[in-house]
């Protein structure tokens, strides 16, 4: 199947913008009546309604889904989502909308926070034999990604450079339209230059002739992983659902060796423990797990990864008597420019009490138990980062660091590890 993947020059490129709350105008004639469609890509918002002026316009439109679209007076105006029945504005745009023209208002969550992308949809049909296809790359806390788009058993590992690369910081989140021959294409997104880093499977995307395709990548509850879709100009839309998890293996128990797969797939093959492995993405669901430590299964209570999560599945107590917990992760980007968030996981055998983490000398946890973490603790970033883990059975600290600098807009986690009479503590960036 080839691919003409030819940038379309002179081609009218469709107007994307990114709102949170209130947005920034677009372009328009500001006469007549325009059409106006939502896309609800959000994860916990079953339903939304379209508001003009605080006015329902149009709705419910359930998640994964496209509304119909509805007319809406040319001109400046006030474009928003809410949960259906209610007129509170989840997210407002304020484009200009053009008389006759189409748009699509995609609304989308990222850290819990509904945000909107106002897509015009009024760009010229390609020539006979081709489609145009272009990337809109709403997933910013997934950080700079590859995205390439194949025959459906191309290798990934035979394929030379990407097809689009997004997400870089101070990049558009849209690319441009590049053409392609009409057929049934697999869009894989991987982390920006590593191809075995796969964020994102979408096996078979069909292109029509003449159609104009935008392929969405939409945040995840974890973070890392992206959500996709495809939205055809003033046609159908479709969700792409990401079905993957991320997890790994983080072992205090004080010594031996620690392994563990899910569903047959494997998350660690055996690490000497302590020990932080790193993240394995494996079906979403409630496969068995086996945990061994010295080759011995531990005791595994029922576990459930959540679709497009990031996890730490977290071993803990003496190697006869391992206990599992799993502690959903968080990595999505924090709020400031110049802050990180920092969490404290507790690993610790050998002791019941919690711990207490402070970042330059404020509390940022607190009586964090064995096989626990904490919330997340949004801190400002420094060059000269203090960071102290304490116990109330010891007047000391169980560590000490000073002289940090942890670059900002991070994600850190504090791990505990070991025996609490000789525990280990490290320091790892999540994001």
């Amino acid at each position: 199947m080839n691919l003409l993947r030819k940038l379309l020059l002179g081609s009218g490129a469709a107007l994307v913008l990114a709102f949170s709350g209130c947005g920034s105008s677009g372009g328009g004639s500001g006469a007549g009546t325009g059409n106006v469609r939502v896309v609800n890509a959000t994860h916990g918002h079953p339903n939304l309604d379209l508001l003009v002026a605080s006015v329902k316009q149009s709705g419910p439109v359930a998640i994964g889904s496209a509304g119909t679209y509805v007319g809406v007076a040319g001109g400046a105006q006030a474009v928003a989502v809410s949960d259906s029945g209610t007129v509170t504005a989840l997210a407002t745009v304020g484009p200009s909308i053009g008389d006759g023209s189409y748009y699509t208002l995609v609304a989308y969550e990222s850290n819990g926070v509904v945000k909107a992308s106002w897509v015009g949809e009024n760009d010229s049909a390609p020539a006979s034999g081709t489609a145009n296809l272009r990337v809109l790359d709403l997933a910013s806390d997934a950080g700079a990604l590859d995205v390439y788009i194949t025959a459906p058993g191309v290798d990934l590992a035979s394929v030379g450079t990407p097809t689009f690369s997004v997400g870089a910081t101070g990049s558009s989140p849209s690319t441009s339209f590049l053409a392609f021959t009409p057929g049934t294409y697999r869009v894989r997104v991987t982390a920006a230059g590593n191809r075995s880093d796969l964020r994102l499977d979408m096996p078979a995307v069909a292109l029509a002739d003449q159609q104009i395709v935008t392929v969405l990548l939409t945040p995840t509850t974890g973070g890392a992983l992206v959500d996709g879709g495809v939205l055809v100009e003033r046609a159908a839309y479709t969700a792409a659902l990401n079905g993957n998890a991320r997890v790994r293996l983080v072992s205090g128990v004080p010594a031996g060796t620690v392994a563990a797969s899910v569903g047959g797939a494997t998350v660690e093959p055996g690490a000497a423990s302590p020990s932080i492995g790193t993240y394995v993405t494996v079906p979403a669901g409630s496969a068995a797990w086996s945990i061994t430590v010295n080759g011995n299964a531990a005791a595994v209570p029922p576990l459930a990864l959540t679709a497009g999560s990031d996890s730490t599945l977290l071993v803990t107590g003496p190697a006869a008597a391992a206990a599992v917990t799993l502690v959903a992760d968080d990595n999505h980007a924090p709020g400031g420019a110049a802050s990180n968030n920092m969490r404290l996981v507790n690993a610790l055998a050998g002791t019941s009490v919690g711990l207490s983490l402070t970042v330059d000398f404020a509390i940022a946890a607190s009586n964090v138990l064995p096989g626990s973490g904490s919330a997340y603790k949004t801190v400002a970033s420094n060059t000269n980062q203090r960071i102290e883990v304490t116990s109330p059975l010891s007047p000391a600290p169980l560590s000490l660091q000073t002289g940090l600098s942890l670059p900002a807009g991070g994600v850190y986690t504090v791990f505990v590890l070991g025996d609490i009479g000789a525990p280990v503590t490290a320091i790892r960036r999540d994001r």
